[in-house]
């Protein structure tokens, strides 16, 4: 059998133009036939003709329009954009540039918590020195951990929270252990033994976190949502839900 040529020349009255099938296209392009039908399906680039079997057709000008949605995808608009652009007739410029730019900072930024996180891990994991078959429950636990952390707090607040570490674990742990006690034996969240309870739970807190009311708010917010914080500081979620009641009787005190 004879193949067919992907080129076709279509008779535009005043000049002959040489157009592609879009197989061709695709091949020229490294744009898929799909995301080509896609397109014309949407509006944002019709063939310009077809052949007497129905083959779609493209001159120079839907190549060249086609380069350009490329080119805008590149810098990170969407096709809706891209469509309205065109329709349009002008592309506001700085605005795509603007808009990309923001794009790439917060992703800088994502991948600069990324490289703080394996890093720390990796910091961790180099003070291992015995390899006892735990290494790799270890490495998950401290992954879970340091991706919980980075969730509820910058990198600056989680070393201020490292640096303050062994003494809020001196000040932490006791309190929780009390605040238990008085769970368990039964003292009403409304008493003043709760109330002082919670206030040195509260001042446990600041100590750790230097006075800083946003990391207060941030630790609660954690406690609240994240149960492997509150198994990580020894709180149940009966204990936890006490503290809550001691609170809410605090605020309307």
């Amino acid at each position: 059998m004879r193949a067919q040529s992907s080129l076709v020349v279509v008779d535009n009255s005043s000049s002959n133009e040489v157009a592609l099938k879009v197989a061709a296209v695709a091949r020229r392009t490294g744009v898929s036939v799909r995301t080509l039908h896609y397109y014309e399906e949407i509006g944002l680039l019709s063939p310009s003709g077809r052949t007497a079997s129905g083959h779609r057709l493209y001159t120079r000008r839907e190549i060249q329009r086609l380069q350009q949605i490329r080119s805008l995808q590149h810098l990170g608009m969407g096709l809706s954009e891209i469509s309205e652009c065109f329709e349009k007739g002008r592309i506001d410029a700085k605005g795509v540039v603007r808009d990309h730019l923001e794009r790439v900072r917060k992703e800088m930024g994502a991948l600069g918590r990324l490289e703080s996180l394996l890093n720390n891990i990796l910091t961790l994991l180099d003070g291992d020195e015995h390899d006892d078959g735990s290494t790799t429950e270890t490495f998950l636990k401290t992954v879970e951990t340091m991706t919980m952390l980075d969730k509820y707090f910058t990198q600056e607040q989680q070393k201020q929270l490292h640096d303050h570490q062994a003494s809020g674990t001196e000040t932490v742990t006791p309190v929780v252990q009390d605040l238990q006690k008085a769970l368990d034996s039964g003292v009403p969240p409304g008493s003043p033994e709760a109330r002082t309870l919670i206030q040195r739970w509260t001042e446990a807190l600041e100590e750790v976190t230097g006075g800083d009311q946003a990391m207060v708010e941030s630790i609660h917010r954690m406690l609240h949502e994240e149960e492997q914080a509150r198994e990580s500081h020894g709180i149940s979620d009966a204990l936890f839900a006490y503290m809550g009641q001691v609170m809410a009787g605090e605020e309307h005190a």
